[in-house]
């Protein structure tokens, strides 16, 4: 329907025949616009056309519904919003084409001019007390901040999003904003127990107005966390939860890729984390095998990267089939390229890949410095969550080359900081596996 009335307002978008294709388009529009500061943009002439106004106001609108369902379509609609707006002048609405081109550049690695579109255009909005978008601008815009600012501060915008988007009765965009606020909390590293909190009260918000396909994105998160936290407690937590929306999780998840894609990510984390290896390899090529292209920039994406690269490491040391250890190299590299931008989220992270990959080359003193660094850095950063994987890890790598005391005292301090994120199950598992190693009395 949205496109049949652009059609009516004399926009025709095209389908891109192939990656390369928008990738030239988007490249046309970087050109163009470094040739105008934020200055320049900010006191852009203003759009007057009603008939490009009402185009504008469609484009937006389909926007978001395109990064769930049809993400192709994701950057043509993102630059006919800008061609518009550099043809004919800047509207309110702009703001949302300038923080989904700031995303997207985020995403194909131009991190540092992707950030500065998307404070493009939280300005925008601001300058035109822009209410009617601020919802959707602050929701995507703090997710590419995300590559650059620290996580934990982040994220704290979704609330700010949350609140724009109720004020201007944008259900839509508040429900957004709720889903990716408590995603991102769990590997945030603030304590499980007020992520389960937060979690109610969004799940609460998003089941009042019916927003299935967001409840569903986060089902798969409610099962990881309650896996986390108590294994006795999960099939009632899912119960009152997750699975009451019975056949409606499975329709959702069929018409959404990106829903399934979590639901994938979800599988193998938990399988990962427990160390369940019998199923490990299989939810691994369940995620890597389900392909869809995410344009915009999303923090879930880096936590595949990292989640992904420990288990491609992890599978080569135990397969040893040459394509995990290929693949765990390639999520390395992607990670130590975003540390760059950001020290404070990733540096750790690449360090724990880089740990793992000497692991795997027999490389030990280079493995012993990196899982240091591991831990010193998620400590230094607040990650306990990552602080308590990289102890863990490490446990494992020092236990299977002899040093057994110093492999004891790593698992203590995995055990410790498990509990400190209030992942009791967890921290029960790793003490199960260390008495039996260690005969605990």
């Amino acid at each position: 329907k949205g496109f049949w009335v652009l059609s009516m307002l004399g926009i025709n978008l095209p389908r891109p025949s192939s990656t390369d294709e928008i990738l030239s388009l988007i490249e046309e529009t970087r050109s163009t616009l470094r040739g105008l500061s934020d200055g320049a943009l900010l006191n852009y002439k203003l759009m007057t056309d009603s008939t490009k106004i009402m185009a504008m106001k469609f484009l937006s609108r389909i926007e978001m519904s395109l990064v769930m369902t049809s993400c192709d379509f994701t950057p043509i609609v993102m630059l006919q919003m800008l061609k518009l707006s550099l043809e004919h002048g800047i509207t309110p609405i702009s703001a949302v084409g300038f923080v989904y081109f700031g995303s997207v550049l985020v995403s194909i690695g131009h991190i540092e001019e992707g950030y500065r579109y998307v404070k493009l255009a939280k300005k925008l909005v601001s300058q035109f007390d822009a209410k009617e978008v601020a919802g959707e601008v602050i929701a995507i815009s703090t997710q590419a901040i995300g590559y650059i600012e620290p996580m934990q501060s982040a994220i704290e915008f979704h609330v700010l999003g949350h609140k724009s988007a109720l004020e201007a009765g944008d259900i839509r965009n508040a429900s957004i904003n709720c889903s990716l606020y408590i995603s991102n909390l769990l590997w945030s590293g603030l304590n499980l127990n007020q992520v389960q909190k937060e979690f109610d009260k969004a799940h609460s918000f998003m089941e009042q107005h019916s927003t299935w396909s967001l409840l569903v994105i986060t089902g798969p998160l409610l099962q990881s966390i309650g896996k986390l936290v108590s294994v006795e407690e999960l099939p009632l937590f899912q119960e009152r939860k997750y699975q009451s929306l019975g056949p409606m999780a499975e329709f959702h998840r069929e018409k959404n890729p990106f829903a399934t894609k979590i639901f994938y990510l979800h599988n193998m984390y938990q399988t990962f984390i427990f160390r369940n290896f019998d199923r490990l390899e299989d939810t691994a090529d369940e995620f890597i095998d389900f392909k869809i292209q995410t344009w915009t920039a999303l923090n879930t994406h880096n936590v595949q990267c990292f989640i992904c690269g420990l288990v491609s490491f992890l599978l080569y040391r135990r397969t040893n089939k040459n394509v995990w250890f290929e693949r765990g190299s390639e999520f390395k590299l992607m990670m130590k390229r975003w540390s760059e931008c950001s020290e404070w989220n990733f540096l750790h992270k690449f360090h724990l890949l880089e740990a793992e990959e000497h692991f795997c080359n027999k490389r030990l003193e280079e493995a012993k410095l990196s899982y240091d660094a591991a831990v010193s850095f998620s400590k230094k950063h607040k990650f306990v969550n990552d602080e308590a994987l990289a102890c863990e890890l490490a446990g494992y790598f020092f236990l299977e080359i002899g040093e057994r005391s110093r492999s004891l005292e790593y698992f203590i301090d995995a055990h410790e900081k498990y509990h400190e994120w209030g992942a009791t199950a967890k921290a029960t598992s790793v003490y199960k596996y260390v008495e039996s190693i260690f005969r605990l009395r």
